[in-house]
């Protein structure tokens, strides 16, 4: 099962450091937080994960979808046009961005890079048919998807796996945050078959989220590959 580890640091140093510690721990992916990224430190940070943009999912996540870039949104927007033109693996859009922006769409189409179109819930876990429907919307821009939740029970956790049934011919990625989410973000890669599952190097970036070395350990007790 392939894990991908979310890189949050603030400087160009910590990027450097976060890439090499992950790339030592055998991680198979990872995710650059440009939205951490402080404004002085923003042209060495993407220098820094320039070389490792093949294995890289980039993403400049919003605020109201749990991201903390501090700049206008022209600003956000210019940034993942950049960050798009060199290319990584992925480059994560929020469905709300690319729904307000109708060049990105076409600069996704027109670019060889993949795109995630993702959605955050970070109150609740909305009704199976309301997400339902959101995958719906969602795949009009991409074949892969990202649905993350707030999970209150482990039923909501239960609910986010039974949508793979849904996502034929689509590149899903689905799970739960908070205690309760654990269970999917662990089963999402078995019983989902999503692409990976996102993990952290020491303390969450996201509610919920299991460092790659829990998430290693959990798939080797499993006897997942």
């Amino acid at each position: 099962m392939k894990i991908c580890v979310s890189i949050a640091g603030e400087t160009a140093h910590k990027i450097e450091r976060q890439i090499l510690e992950a790339q030592q721990l055998g991680t198979d992916f990872m995710e650059i937080r440009f939205d951490f990224v402080m404004p002085s430190e923003l042209e060495p940070a993407v220098a820094a994960a320039e070389a490792f943009k093949e294995k890289c999912v980039f993403t400049v996540r919003s605020k109201n979808q749990g991201g903390k870039f501090q700049g206008p949104e022209t600003e956000r927007v210019a940034l993942i046009e950049r960050l798009t033109k060199m290319q990584p693996m992925f480059m994560d859009i929020e469905l709300d961005t690319i729904k307000e922006n109708d060049h990105l769409a076409d600069l996704m189409e027109n670019s060889k890079t993949k795109m995630i179109v993702s959605w955050h819930d970070f109150e609740h876990t909305p009704a199976s048919e309301d997400l339902s429907k959101r995958l719906t919307e969602m795949r009009i821009y991409s074949n892969y998807l990202k649905i993350v939740t707030m999970a209150k029970i482990v039923d909501d956790s239960l609910r986010l796996l039974d949508l793979y049934e849904v996502t034929a011919g689509l590149n899903p990625i689905i799970f739960g945050m908070g205690e309760a989410g654990v269970l999917s973000r662990v089963l999402c890669t078995v019983v989902g078959n999503a692409p990976f599952a996102y993990a952290s190097l020491g303390a969450p970036v996201a509610p919920g989220q299991l460092s790659l070395v829990q998430m290693r350990r959990l798939y080797e007790r499993l006897k997942i590959r």
